[in-house]
């Protein structure tokens, strides 16, 4: 009996499937289904009752079994990590899917631990909060830097969460624009304007809240490219809501400036990281959390 075998009796019972099983885990679902036959052989439990469909139920003896093998995995991963650092070769690449903005903080705290891991590799990808979610299940990223979204972390048992950092929703307007003239906007002036959206899980939430709170906009368009949303800005198209924090990096031109919003509780955001709850969070992983708070609260 192997690691990769445990893994697919783990994914099966978290699924309930041998099809989603085998998609998540790019394996034939006939794989799958034999793995989990010879672990029933070897150990002489029923691990399932299996129906149409490819449904798969874990026994009361299946659960008991899958607990134990959760525990082993986080040994497992303890143990690689314990090797690599006796022989001094610990992996250094970390895989970070965030949303954008923190291409340039996310990189900083390597320097500050370039000493423990002088091999290190980082990797961002700067996604929309559903698609982080998809990177960490699917493993591509080891952890998601993203806003709280509640309904997709908070109640999801194949990821964990922890807060990250507090920031505040802006409305970035152009230069020229009469809101630029005060120092700060109101709901009530916001509502008069065109409005330029990020196509993103997170953006898309805090507008309905808007809407349903004042009334809603009008909405010129909406982009998952950065760079077009900008551009759409400096060209006085109309404005948008965008999440800014100490660390921040939007590339601004000296076109656009960013305006606090009063008199809107909801403006106040809280950042979560994430990784997946099968996962060993490894003691890179949290030197690294650890100076990235220190770098966000400088």
């Amino acid at each position: 009996m192997n690691i990769e075998k445990l893994e697919y009796l783990v994914e099966v019972a978290k699924t309930g499937s041998f099809s989603i099983a085998s998609q998540n885990l790019y394996v034939s679902q006939s794989a799958i289904s034999q793995s989990i036959v010879s672990i029933e052989k070897k150990l002489g439990v029923k691990l399932f009752e299996r129906s149409r469909g490819n449904s798969a139920i874990l026994t009361s003896e299946g659960e008991e079994i899958v607990a134990i093998v959760k525990e082993l995995f986080i040994k497992y991963q303890e143990l690689i990590e314990k090797a690599q650092i006796i022989n001094n070769n610990v992996n250094g690449k970390l895989k970070i899917s965030t949303t954008p903005g923190f291409f340039a903080v996310l990189l900083k705290p390597i320097s500050a631990i370039r000493d423990d891991y002088p091999k290190i590799n980082i990797e961002i990808f700067q996604k929309p909060g559903q698609d982080i979610i998809d990177d960490i299940l699917k493993e591509r990223s080891d952890i998601g830097v993203l806003p709280f979204i509640k309904h997709l972390v908070e109640n999801n048992d194949r990821i964990v969460y922890h807060n990250l950092f507090e920031a505040k929703m802006k409305l970035m307007v152009n230069k020229n624009s009469p809101l630029a003239e005060e120092a700060f906007v109101t709901p009530q002036q916001i509502l008069n304007e065109t409005l330029i959206t990020y196509d993103g899980e997170f953006i898309h939430w805090f507008k309905k809240l808007f809407y349903r709170q004042f009334g809603a906009m009008y909405e010129l368009f909406t982009t998952t490219n950065t760079d077009t949303l900008k551009k759409a800005i400096e060209e006085n198209l109309g404005v948008s809501f965008v999440p800014a924090f100490n660390g921040v990096n939007y590339n601004l031109s000296d076109d656009v400036i960013l305006l606090d919003i009063k008199d809107y509780d909801a403006v106040n955001l809280q950042y979560v990281w994430i990784m997946s709850s099968k996962k060993h969070c490894s003691r890179m992983i949290k030197d690294y959390i650890s100076k990235l708070k220190e770098e966000l609260n400088s």
